[in-house]
């Protein structure tokens, strides 16, 4: 995506699913947001809005390009 379909892209998001956080929804202004892939690009995720969702930077960080949430461990299951 280029700039002007990003910019596109969340403000769509923001107008559909507010500007929280979709991981830890904290209120964010929608400046400080990042866009997130739910599956990521590298699983064969899509830039459709299906796919994505907006997320504060340290959650989209540390998520990378995993396909469980933040913070998110195995042993969280058991």
């Amino acid at each position: 995506m280029n700039t002007k379909q990003k910019r596109n892209k969340k403000q769509q998001l923001s107008d559909f699913y507010g500007s929280n956080c979709w991981w830890c929804r904290q209120n964010i202004p929608q400046e400080r947001l990042t866009i997130e892939h739910l599956l990521p690009k590298s699983h064969g995720g899509s830039n459709s809005f299906e796919n994505l969702r907006l997320s504060c930077f340290q959650c989209n960080n540390t998520r990378g390009n995993s396909l469980y949430p933040p913070l998110w461990s195995k042993k969280d299951c058991f």
